[in-house]
């Protein structure tokens, strides 16, 4: 099982990267903004997540959501570092309906406050592009074991 979260967290966060390139297809993210939600999904059903169809199609749409911004306030130009927490911290609210269907809160808090403090920290202290974007990918799909607590 550990082979498959390594893998899908890897191929979630060179979409995260690709979402990041400005590339044909992926242009203006659809490659992040689509490929990461995929892959935390799709371990969660890997790990045996058991919902109904539509507390995942949410669970995406939702995923999907928070990648579509980096929590900039009032006209701000650049992302600092608390900008980045939020943005972590949003990442871990998106899971929102399988925590409500599933009764996992403490799983959900967890994995709130990881992303949080960890998406942050990779932000802050990477400065090549490549490991900053992937790292974030890498983590949204690496903590969704965290999910089934």
């Amino acid at each position: 099982m550990y082979f498959i979260i390594i893998t899908l967290s890897i191929i979630s966060g060179v979409f995260y990267k690709l979402g990041g390139t400005g590339g044909a297809w992926w242009k203006n993210t659809k490659a992040r903004d689509f490929g990461v939600p995929a892959m935390a999904v799709t371990l969660l059903l890997l790990l045996g997540a058991s919902a109904p169809w539509w507390i995942f199609f949410l669970l995406f749409g939702c995923m999907f959501g928070s990648l579509t911004t980096y929590c900039k306030f009032g006209g701000q130009e650049n992302v600092e570092w608390f900008n980045w927490c939020f943005t972590g911290i949003l990442y871990g609210i998106a899971a929102l309906p399988f925590a409500w269907f599933s009764g996992n809160w403490i799983g959900f808090a967890i994995r709130t406050v990881v992303l949080g403090f960890s998406i942050m920290f990779v932000s802050e202290k990477f400065d090549n592009v490549f490991w900053e974007e992937g790292s974030r990918g890498i983590l949204f799909t690496a903590t969704i074991p965290l999910l089934l607590i």
